[in-house]
């Protein structure tokens, strides 16, 4: 009798605590603007996640070994040794299509986020606005006003406790910018030579953009996918929306 309470009391609190914050709205399943408003509240007021459900802290994201530009593909190889990403707790997702009783294969997000700061320690040579250049120290990319476009393919996954949850095979996200600046320090192993090449890249952001567009989605595909698959992984689809 003992061993079966205390399973059943395992069970409910495993159950419980798998469930939304009571501040938090659930909305029908297919509407949109009452969803979009569900994902900009929980990112805005939950920035450390919601470990219930899976949500870890959206407000410094890190990651090891991130490389944005290979010479294959652009003049320049850049990598970061160890990358954070912060600034997704203030996004505002605009649109959220998708979300409907039936899982579709595809979700699709829009978002606004005012401001992402990318730093770590980063390593680069190659060629950057015709000009030599090659380094390795700390860096800081900042992205302003950033309007983001993300689909998610999506496998429903039937579990024994008879709720529908998400399998997240791939992220794809792009992301425009209304402007951008790094500052990439030890560049030649010179401070000087160093302040002139951010000055200049800082000048010329949009080509420098360019370059690095394509990798920086990338990276941001990475940031997205792993929020993503890790509340999939805990929280119910079924869970997500009003009975």
């Amino acid at each position: 009798m003992k061993l079966s309470l205390f399973i059943g009391c395992l069970t409910i609190a495993f159950v419980w605590g798998q469930q939304l914050p009571p501040d938090i709205d659930k909305c029908q399943a297919g509407d949109a603007i009452c969803i979009a408003k569900t994902i900009t509240y929980i990112l805005q007021s939950y920035p450390k996640g919601i470990p219930s459900i899976g949500l870890d802290a959206v407000d410094a994201i890190s990651f090891q070994n991130v490389i944005v530009s290979r010479m294959e593909s652009s003049k320049l190889d850049l990598k970061f040794h160890t990358l954070t990403v912060r600034g997704f707790e203030n996004t505002t997702v605009l649109d959220a299509k998708g979300f409907d009783a039936d899982i579709p294969r595809v979700f699709e997000l829009s978002a606004f986020t005012p401001l992402l700061r990318l730093e770590g320690e980063y390593e680069t040579q190659g060629i950057l606005l015709t000009m030599p250049i090659q380094g390795r120290g700390q860096a800081l990319v900042e992205l302003k006003n950033c309007q983001f476009r993300c689909k998610v393919r999506a496998v429903e996954d039937q579990r024994l406790d008879g709720k529908r949850y998400l399998e997240i095979p791939k992220v794809k996200c792009l992301v425009d910018v209304q402007s951008m600046h790094i500052n990439f320090d030890n560049l030649f192993n010179n401070k000087d030579l160093s302040d002139t090449m951010n000055d200049l890249a800082n000048n010329n952001w949009f080509e420098i953009w360019k370059t690095l567009r394509k990798g920086i989605n990338s990276a941001l595909d990475q940031v997205a996918g792993t929020i993503l698959r890790r509340v999939a992984k805990k929280f119910s689809y079924d869970d997500f929306f009003q009975e």
